[in-house]
C-alpha cells in the first residue's frame, strides 16, 4: 500500500520523538567532549556505535576520523547524503571548553551530529525506506573549522591528508562520488530575540581562503643594537594596517571579510623579532572577489 509524503513525514517525526532522549544524550555527550579537527576520535566512536546499534553498513577512518553509513531504499536510483560535522572550535574561555585543548562546541556541531543520528533513527526504526527510490548516506565529516593550521600542515607533510578541510578530503577520497544531493543543517542563534524563527532554508554562505603567513627578519639585541636587526613584527604590522586601509574598497555585494590573527609575535622581548606568524581568512561571496 502506497503512503503519501505527509504520511512518511509523520512516521519520521514520531520515530524521532520516540528517540528524543537518546538524540539529546548524544548531542550533550559530544558537547561535553569537544575535539578539534582530524582529532575527533571520541566523537567518531559515538557515531560508529549508533551505526552498529542500527545495523547500518558503514566505512570509517575516512580522512582519519570520518564515517559514511548507507541506508538502502527500495531502489538505488539516487543517493542523498545527510551530513554532520564532527569538530569544534578553539575557545579556551568558553565555560564548557576542554581545559587541556581549549576546544569548545561554540558552533553547534554537536547539534549537527545529533541531527544526523536522528535521521538514522527515523529511517531505521520505520519502514520509510521501503517507499523511497533512493538510498540515504549518513556522513560524519571531520575538520570543518580551519584551526591548528600548523598541525594540519604536518599531517599533509606526513601524507595522512591532502587538504586542510574534511569535506575537501572527503571529495578527494571519492566519498561523494556516488552522491546526487548533499544536505546539511546548521544551528544558529537568532539575531532578534522572540522573532519565532525556527528554521531557514536555502541560505548561501561565503567561501574563503585560509592563509598561514610568515614574516622573516633578523635578530639582534632590542636594547643594545636594534639597528643591526630587521624587525619582522614591524613588517607584519605594516601588512595588517595595509589590509585595513583596503577595507573601504571592498564591494558590499561581495561580502568580503578579512580577519587575521598573530599566532607568533616573537621569541623574547629584548630580541628584535625575526620570525612572525599570522593566520588569516579571506571570505567572500565569489571566487574572483576572494582572490
Amino acid at each position: 500500500m502506497k503512503k503519501t509524503k505527509e504520511e512518511l513525514k509523520k512516521m519520521a517525526i514520531e520515530a524521532i520523538d520516540k528517540r528524543r532522549e537518546e538524540i539529546f544524550s548524544i548531542g550533550d555527550s559530544i558537547y561535553n567532549e569537544p575535539e578539534l579537527g582530524y582529532k575527533e576520535f571520541k566523537t567518531a566512536e559515538k557515531v560508529r556505535q549508533v551505526f552498529e546499534s542500527l545495523d547500518i553498513p558503514y566505512k570509517d577512518q575516512i580522512a582519519i576520523t570520518g564515517l559514511k553509513g548507507i541506508i538502502k531504499g527500495k531502489e538505488s536510483k539516487y543517493r542523498v547524503a545527510v551530513m554532520g560535522e564532527l569538530d569544534s572550535v578553539v575557545s579556551p574561555k568558553h565555560p564548557h571548553s576542554d581545559p587541556k585543548t581549549g576546544a569548545a562546541h561554540c558552533c553547534g556541531h554537536n547539534c549537527m551530529i545529533a541531527g544526523i543520528v536522528g535521521v538514522a533513527y527515523a529511517l531505521k526504526d520505520t519502514d520509510i525506506m521501503e517507499y523511497l527510490t533512493g538510498d540515504v548516506s549518513i556522513m560524519a565529516i571531520p575538520a570543518e573549522e580551519f584551526v591548528e593550521i600548523g598541525y594540519r600542515n604536518e599531517l599533509i607533510e606526513k601524507g595522512k591528508i591532502s587538504f586542510l578541510g574534511g569535506k575537501q578530503e572527503f571529495i578527494k577520497l571519492g566519498a561523494f562520488d556516488d552522491i546526487d544531493v548533499a544536505l546539511i543543517q546548521h544551528t544558529f542563534s537568532s539575531e532578534v530575540e522572540g522573532n519565532n524563527i525556527r528554521a531557514v532554508a536555502g541560505n548561501s554562505s561565503n567561501g574563503f581562503i585560509g592563509q598561514e603567513i610568515q614574516f622573516i627578519g633578523k635578530e639582534s639585541h632590542a636594547g643594545g643594537a636594534p639597528h643591526e636587526g630587521i624587525n619582522a613584527l614591524n613588517a607584519a604590522n605594516i601588512a595588517l594596517m595595509s589590509i585595513n586601509a583596503q577595507r573601504e574598497t571592498f564591494k558590499e555585494e561581495d561580502y568580503i571579510r578579512v580577519h587575521p590573527i598573530i599566532t607568533k609575535g616573537g621569541d623574547l622581548v629584548n630580541v628584535v623579532p625575526a620570525d612572525i606568524r599570522l593566520e588569516n581568512y579571506i571570505r567572500g561571496a565569489n571566487v574572483d572577489a576572494i582572490i
